[in-house]
């Protein structure tokens, strides 16, 4: 008999002891909505191929061929200048691209594998979002990079 009873405290112990448990679980997680809410929304997006120009000793030498993506927030509907319009950084992407590649004197064209696109993609990021007075571009990415001899381009 007493061992009966004590079975019944022991499950009368288990069970409260998992209601509550169970309880104190359900009220401290976050919602299912607030985690989503909390979860950054990233857009990528592609710009057009730039073609710039190579010149050496003189003389042209080919052009390098590069496309480039940059990461954004989906939701970011900021303004550039405080105008509150949404600003397509494209032009920006690409005109900063452009300027890098055409001014920068480590490009050697002979051996164009061996160039930095790691640092490239970090320069232009934080260039861009310079320009545009906000953390606007989270990423710079490389689509395609590719140096055309002159010789190679039909006439």
């Amino acid at each position: 008999m007493m061992r009966m009873v004590l079975i019944g405290i022991w499950a009368c112990v288990v069970t409260l002891g998992s209601t509550f448990g169970a309880s104190y679980w359900k009220s401290h997680r976050s919602a299912p909505g607030e985690a989503a809410q909390h979860a950054e929304k990233l857009e990528v997006k592609k710009v057009k191929p730039i073609t710039v120009p190579i010149i050496s000793e003189g003389t042209l030498k080919g052009y390098i061929s590069a496309e480039f993506a940059y990461v954004v927030e989906a939701s970011n509907k900021g303004g550039h200048g405080g105008g509150g319009a949404p600003v397509d950084a494209d032009s920006y992407v690409m005109d900063e691209a452009f300027r890098r590649l055409y001014a920068d004197n480590n490009l050697d064209f002979r051996r164009i594998e061996k160039y930095d696109l790691n640092s490239l993609t970090k320069e232009l990021t934080k260039s861009i979002n310079e320009r545009l007075g906000g953390e606007l571009v989270r990423e710079t990415l490389v689509k395609s990079f590719a140096f055309v001899p002159k010789d190679d381009i039909p006439h």
